[in-house]
């Protein structure tokens, strides 16, 4: 919006924006100090839902589940898959970085990757929006929703915070995450200008959807973009 880029000049923003290795939003996992200082109730609580979790199967995502909303217009069926996979690697970040001993690596990793398979981060009843229209995604138009950009800011916020214990089960992990991340979100986010809730042409209005993608994309862009040039531009 010229708004924002008159008061936000690309030379201004060059000038404030901290280079990614020093950025440090939050303590991360390793800085043990900070997460131990959390009052014990808080602690215990997140680390219960860590357990909770523990040994987590990450459900497959059929595509014939997919097809629910297309076929019926059911959208329930298949978030009630997909949303859970979120919450489950969210408890088990969060209890990793709590309790800092390693218990939680190896499921989240699970959760990460499972993620990382997924044919589209969002879901089935937003997927209309591409040439090939509503019912199995096109894994060759990635389409930016809601839960595509939220999932790619949870996947960077996951690599930020525990970047050695996840270079320490494989250092394959956050090279995949960051290629699907720069493939589904950050890469369409810079070159299209088409999708209906940015309210670009055709006489469309900005819709609600807005503040979150962005605030998504923002931190994704933030956290994971390795070309100074593009994350500025983000």
């Amino acid at each position: 919006p010229p708004m924002l880029s008159s008061t936000y000049p690309v030379d201004t923003l060059r000038s404030i924006l901290l280079p990614r290795e020093d950025w440090h939003p939050f303590p991360t996992a390793g800085d043990r100090d900070s997460w131990e200082a959390l009052p014990p109730g808080v602690r215990d609580g997140l680390i219960a839902h860590g357990e909770d979790v523990l040994g987590h199967d990450w459900p497959p995502l059929p595509a014939t589940r997919f097809l629910d909303f297309a076929r019926d217009g059911n959208r329930s069926r298949y978030e009630g898959l997909s949303f859970p996979r979120r919450t489950a690697l969210c408890r088990l970040v969060l209890a990793e970085c709590v309790e800092g001993r390693g218990r939680f690596v190896d499921d989240l990793v699970n959760g990460v990757w499972a993620i990382c398979e997924e044919s589209f981060w969002g879901v089935p009843a937003h997927i209309g929006v591409q040439k090939a229209g509503s019912g199995l995604p096109d894994t060759a138009e990635p389409i930016v929703d809601l839960f595509a950009a939220e999932t790619a800011a949870l996947l960077a916020w996951t690599c930020y915070l525990l970047a050695p214990q996840l270079d320490a089960v494989s250092p394959l992990i956050r090279p995949r995450v960051h290629r699907e991340m720069d493939y589904r979100i950050l890469t369409p986010l810079m070159e299209r200008e088409d999708f209906g809730w940015m309210g670009f042409g055709g006489g469309g209005r900005p819709n609600n959807w807005n503040p979150w993608i962005n605030s998504n994309w923002l931190a994704s862009a933030l956290l994971r973009e390795p070309d100074p040039e593009r994350r500025l531009a983000a």
